[in-house]
C-alpha cells in the first residue's frame, strides 16, 4: 500500500478538519457505492466538507474537467430531484451523485498538506484526533424503561383507573359514562360514525377493572370508532375519517442536539408509526419538518403513538415498546407462567374462558374479527397440554382454528391472523454497542431480516420494517412476538462478541506491509538513509545480516526547495536553495508509526527550540514542493 505526501499547505485548525473531512469522506465514498447505504446525509456530508476544505484550484478544476468528460456519456438513470427521496441508494446511481462523490474523494486526496516537520497523509489510516473508535467500545444498554406508558401522554382526565361492565349497551349511553366519569364533553359525530354503519344505538359489550377509561376508548377501535380529544371536548368518530385529523408540532430540537439527523429522523417516523396511514386514500397523513418543529398531521392515535417514539429516542434502552399500557406487564409475567389443561370437545368459547378463570387473565375472544372470517366461536377442541407456559398453550390452542393472539389495549385477544398482523407494535433498540456507523446498521438490519422470522420484512413482501433514526438507535414495526425474536437476537449476538476474540482489521493490523515517502533536506535524508535501520526496531531492516527482513529504505533526488535565512535584525531578507531529498521507506505499519516521533526528535531534539531552524525552513511538505513565498 502506497500513499504520498501532497504540496498544498495550510494552517493548524484546517489541518484538523482537513484530517477529519478526510477521512469521513473516504468512509461516505465506500458506505455509497459498494454498501448501498442511505445517499441523504452521506451527500450533504460531503458537499458540507468540499465547501469547508476547497481542493487546489488547479486539481479541483482539472479532476472537474476528467471527471465531468468520463461521466458525461452515463446514462441519466436517476433524476436528481428524485435522489432525496429514495430510502436506498441502488445499483442505479445518479451520475451527478457519483460525479460529487469522486471529485470529493480525488480532491480530499489532492487538496492539503503541511510544512510541519514530516508530516504525511495516508489515506487509509484513522487520522490522528478522529473521533472514531478503532474498536466497538463498551456502551452501557439501560434496561429501562420498557416501555412508554401512553398514559403519559393522554389528558389525566383520561387515565383515571376505573371499573364498569358493560353488556350490549347503546353506544350514547358509554359516551353519557364517560362523560361523568371524566368530566369532559363527548360528542358523537354521527355523520362520521354513518359511514361506517355506525348509529348511536350500536352495543357495546367490555368490562373495565381498574384500568383507566383511554383503554375502553381504544377498544372500541374494534367496530370502527376512534376518538379525539380537542379543546376539552372528546369526539367519537369513524377510526378512518379524514375529517379526524389533525396537525401537532413536536419541537424535536434537543433531539437534533444529540446529532439526530433532520430527515434520518422524520424517515424512521414514517416508515414505522402506522405506515400505511400517510399519504393514504383512508387518512391523508402527514408530516413537515422546519427547523426544530415537526409538524405532523394525523389521528389521535397516530399523534400518541409519535409522541411516544419521540420519547423512546430521548432515553432510548435496550427495547422500549411504544404506546404500551402498563397493564400489559402482568400479562406478558402470566404467558410465561405454567399451566396444564384439559378439554375434550368443548366450545372455543368455553375454553377461552375457563383458561382465563385458571391463570386469572384478562384473555377474550375478538368476536367482531371472528364473525368477519366466518368462523363460530362454539366451534369444538380437544386440548391436553400438562406443566407448560401459558403462551406455549396459546399457540396449541390458536393453530387448530389457524387463529393467532394478540396482547392489546390491555387485554389478551383470540383473534385471527390479519388482525394480529395490523397490531403490530413500534419497539425502539438501542444498539449503539453493536452497530457505530450507517455501514454497520446496514450489517445489522440485513442481518436481523434474514434470521429473525424471515418472511415477516417489507424486503420479503411481509409488514416488519427495520429503520435507523440514527446511527446505533433502531426502530422497528412488527408484531410483539417477532419483536421477542429479534431482541432475542440481538441478545445472542452480544454474547457472541463477548465470547468471540477480537480480529484486527487489514487497517489496523500493525504487522501490514506499506511504503511511505518522507521528504526532507538532502544533508538529512543522506545520514537518515545509514542511521534510521540502527535506531528503529533494528531487526526488521534488510542487511547482509539479515537477508530475509522486510524493512527497506532508498533516497531519491527530490526537486530543490526555495527557502528564506534571515542573517540580521534589520528589515530585509535573503533567499536561498536547499536541495531536497526523498526516502522511500517499505516497512511494517507499525515501525511508520514511530518513524515520524523519532523525525521529530531529530529535527527539535527533546526539548522544543525557541526559535526555528533557519535557512532550512522546516523539512518540507509533500513529494513535489513550492516555493515558500
Amino acid at each position: 500500500m502506497t500513499s504520498l505526501i501532497y504540496p498544498w499547505k495550510t494552517n493548524g485548525p484546517k489541518r484538523q478538519s482537513f484530517f477529519e473531512n478526510h477521512f469521513y469522506l473516504n468512509h461516505c465514498f465506500r458506505s455509497c457505492c459498494i454498501l448501498q447505504r442511505k445517499c441523504r446525509e452521506n451527500t450533504r456530508r460531503i458537499n458540507t466538507s468540499l465547501n469547508e476544505n476547497q481542493a487546489h484550484p488547479y486539481w479541483h478544476e482539472k479532476c472537474h474537467s476528467d471527471l465531468y468528460l468520463r461521466f458525461h456519456h452515463e446514462p441519466l438513470l436517476l433524476d436528481e430531484a428524485a435522489v432525496p427521496r429514495s430510502r436506498f441508494l441502488g445499483a442505479n446511481m445518479n451520475r451527478s451523485l457519483k460525479f460529487r462523490l469522486l471529485i470529493a474523494f480525488i480532491g480530499s486526496t489532492l487538496a492539503l498538506g503541511t510544512s510541519e516537520g514530516f508530516a504525511q497523509i495516508d489515506p487509509t489510516s484513522t487520522p490522528q484526533g478522529s473521533s472514531l473508535p478503532s474498536s466497538t467500545p463498551q456502551i452501557p444498554i439501560s434496561d429501562l424503561p420498557k416501555s412508554i406508558d401512553p398514559a403519559e401522554l393522554l389528558d389525566k382526565r383520561l387515565s383515571k383507573s376505573v371499573s364498569m361492565k358493560f353488556e350490549e349497551t347503546s353506544l350514547s349511553e358509554v359516551a353519557a359514562w364517560v362523560q361523568q366519569q371524566t368530566g369532559l364533553n363527548v360528542i358523537l359525530d354521527q355523520r362520521s360514525l354513518e359511514t361506517i354503519g355506525v348509529l348511536p344505538s350500536e352495543p357495546v359489550t367490555d368490562v373495565l377493572t381498574e384500568e383507566p377509561v383511554y383503554l375502553l376508548l381504544d377498544r372500541l377501535e374494534r367496530i370502527g370508532i376512534g376518538w379525539r380529544l380537542v379543546g376539552g371536548i372528546l369526539y367519537f368518530h369513524a377510526s378512518q375519517d379524514k375529517s379526524s385529523v389533525y396537525t401537532v408540532q413536536y419541537n424535536i430540537g434537543d433531539l437534533l442536539d444529540q446529532k439526530f439527523k433532520p430527515e434520518e429522523l422524520k424517515d424512521a417516523i414514517l416508515s414505522t408509526v402506522d405506515p400505511s396511514s400517510w399519504n393514504s386514500d383512508q387518512v391523508d397523513g402527514a408530516a413537515v419538518l422546519l427547523g426544530d418543529v415537526l409538524f405532523v398531521r394525523q389521528v389521535s392515535r397516530t399523534h400518541r403513538r409519535v409522541a411516544g417514539l419521540l420519547a423512546a429516542l430521548r432515553k432510548p434502552a435496550r427495547r422500549i415498546l411504544i404506546d404500551d399500557a402498563p397493564q400489559h406487564a402482568p400479562k406478558r409475567v402470566a404467558l410465561d407462567r405454567s399451566t396444564s389443561v384439559s378439554f375434550k370437545g368443548k366450545a372455543l368459547s368455553a375454553v377461552v374462558e375457563d383458561i382465563a378463570k385458571t391463570t386469572s387473565t384478562d384473555i377474550r375472544i375478538d368476536r367482531i374479527a371472528l364473525k368477519g372470517a366466518k368462523i363460530s366461536d362454539r366451534v369444538p377442541l380437544t386440548l391436553e397440554v400438562r406443566d407448560q407456559s401459558l403462551r406455549t398453550v396459546l399457540d396449541l390452542l390458536v393453530s387448530q382454528m389457524r387463529l393467532a393472539w394478540l396482547l392489546r389495549d390491555g387485554v389478551l385477544w383470540i383473534t385471527t391472523p390479519e388482525v394480529a398482523e395490523q397490531g403490530a407494535k413500534v419497539a425502539v433498540f438501542d444498539v449503539r454497542d453493536l452497530c457505530r456507523n450507517l455501514d454497520e446498521c446496514g450489517s445489522l438490519q440485513e442481518a436481523i431480516q434474514q434470521q429473525s422470522n424471515p418472511g415477516s420484512w417489507e424486503t420479503a413482501s411481509g409488514t416488519g420494517i427495520v429503520a435507523f433514526a440514527t446511527s446505533g438507535i433502531m426502530v422497528v414495526y412488527q408484531t410483539e412476538d417477532r419483536l421477542d425474536s429479534v431482541l432475542t437476537l440481538l441478545e445472542n449476538y452480544r454474547l457472541a462478541l463477548r465470547n468471540s476474540k477480537r480480529r484486527i482489521s487489514p487497517d489496523e493490523d500493525p504487522e501490514a506491509i506499506e511504503t511511505k515517502y518522507y521528504r526532507m533536506p538532502s544533508v538529512v535524508a543522506d545520514d537518515l538513509e545509514k542511521v534510521l535501520p540502527t535506531l528503529l526496531h533494528i531487526d526488521t531492516w534488510k542487511s547482509e545480516q539479515r537477508p530475509n527482513a522486510i524493512g527497506t529504505i532508498r533516497k531519491v533526488q527530490s526537486w530543490d526547495q526555495a527557502s528564506i535565512s534571515k542573517t540580521t535584525n534589520r528589515p530585509g531578507e535573503s533567499q536561498t536553495t536547499v536541495p531536497y531529498s526523498v526516502l522511500v521507506i517499505e516497512q511494517k505499519r507499525l515501525v511508520h508509526t514511530a518513524i515520524p516521533k523519532l523525525l521529530s526528535r531529530i529535527e527539535h531534539g527533546d526539548a522544543a527550540p525557541t526559535m526555528g531552524m533557519g535557512g532550512m525552513g522546516g523539512f518540507g511538505g509533500g513529494l513535489f514542493s513550492v516555493p515558500s513565498n
